[in-house]
């Protein structure tokens, strides 16, 4: 679905609401004249989201960087979100749909975003959101309810905040293929000849969307298998792995590097099994996806694949040597590769790179969605 802005957009925004973080490009455009007002601008933002009640919060901060202290107040109900929500959380589940706090977390990031730049109280952006594709059904249910946010809420309790939105769906790992036409045609070669599948595998779940003649064909795909998380936890387990050692497993499988120091332990530990037990078991997870929707294509020679998301990432000496161990080394292909520009620069916006090298791995999908919406704008403008 889509709903017009009432006046000339002030800001493009592509979201991509990952469990392990949110993903978002902008881009500020001048209102008078409909151009562009500033370069491209990544922005992360952890994934969390609290609702307190005023009368119960006695007190809360509004220093740092906009998207590590986002919330807003709308009525009598503050809502926390990423960082500045881990102070009040509950639960975390890698398992729950996107939907249910995705129009928290976007107004988050408008609201941060608006901020930092110091946009009017009043403006208009143009939103593209990326779901999962079995999720997709849901983008009525979340335009309505982002919609109702954008009304009029206050961010961080001090600027008022009334956005018109033009909002817009698609589906996880679009990104992924609009990048990949970008790099075939740098090579001479029109994706539009081969059939393309793109892997998109996530912490949460899967999804593959498969490409025919340059069109994705909904019948051939889906986002119904496992996601990496609940895998990872019960090999953590079994390889005798607790929770606080859960990120210096992730750090491991991430390095390569199997010999990591252990706060919880105060020392260093050799992870080799529990990193073999991580692969396998994850491997096992998504053999049957691969061996029903994906291998029997690659066995004819009709296409390409490609692998994204961060644990694609995460597992690519595994999942290189799955797909070389059965003859299709040459029909792979993992999303970052032939992107060293884009990385480069991403680490010099984001200081989360510093800390988790994968994050630009997990903004590809976002990028290439931001590149369309670009695009578009471009389009519209030439033929107006």
């Amino acid at each position: 679905m889509k709903t017009a802005p009432t006046a000339a957009p002030a800001l493009l925004l592509v979201c991509d609401l990952g469990k392990s973080g949110g993903k978002f490009f902008y881009k500020l455009l001048d209102n008078s004249s409909d151009q562009q007002k500033s370069s491209t601008q990544a922005l992360w933002m952890d994934s969390e989201v609290a609702h307190r009640s005023v009368s119960v919060v006695n007190q809360v901060g509004t220093g740092g960087r906009s998207q590590d202290n986002a919330w807003y107040r709308v009525g009598e109900t503050l809502t926390f979100i990423g960082k500045a929500a881990q102070a009040h959380l509950e639960y975390n589940s890698f398992k729950e749909d996107k939907s249910l706090k995705a129009p928290e977390r976007i107004a988050g990031a408008l609201g941060a975003i608006a901020h930092a730049h110091h946009l009017p109280s009043q403006f208009a952006a143009v939103v593209w959101v990326l779901l999962p594709i079995h999720e997709l059904s849901t983008r009525s249910a979340i335009a309505t309810r982002l919609q109702e946010i954008c009304r009029g809420f206050h961010f961080q309790d001090q600027q008022a905040y009334q956005i018109a939105l033009s909002l817009s769906f698609r589906p996880e790992g679009y990104g992924i293929y609009v990048n990949r036409k970008q790099q075939l045609e740098k090579a001479g070669m029109a994706i539009a000849q081969r059939t393309t599948w793109v892997e998109m595998l996530g912490h949460r779940n899967g999804t593959q969307l498969a490409f025919e003649t340059g069109t994705l064909n909904v019948a051939k795909s889906t986002s119904k298998f496992p996601g990496f998380w609940e895998v990872f936890e019960k090999a953590a387990i079994a390889s005798g792995v607790s929770s606080p050692d859960y990120g210096v497993l992730l750090r491991a499988l991430e390095t390569g590097d199997a010999q990591q120091y252990s706060a919880a332990k105060d020392e260093r530990i050799d992870l080799s099994a529990a990193i073999q037990q991580v692969e396998s078991g994850y491997l096992a997870a998504l053999a049957p996806h691969f061996n029903d929707h994906l291998i029997p294509g690659l066995a004819s020679r009709q296409g390409d694949v490609v692998l994204a998301g961060g644990a694609a990432y995460l597992m690519r000496s595994a999942l290189r040597r799955y797909f070389e161990d059965r003859g299709f080394g040459d029909r792979l292909s993992f999303a970052w590769e032939g992107d060293a520009e884009l990385w480069r620069w991403l680490s010099e916006q984001l200081l989360e790179v510093h800390e988790t090298p994968s994050i630009p791995v997990r903004m590809l999908d976002c990028f290439g969605v931001f590149q369309a919406l670009l695009g578009e704008k471009q389009r519209m403008r030439g033929a107006a």
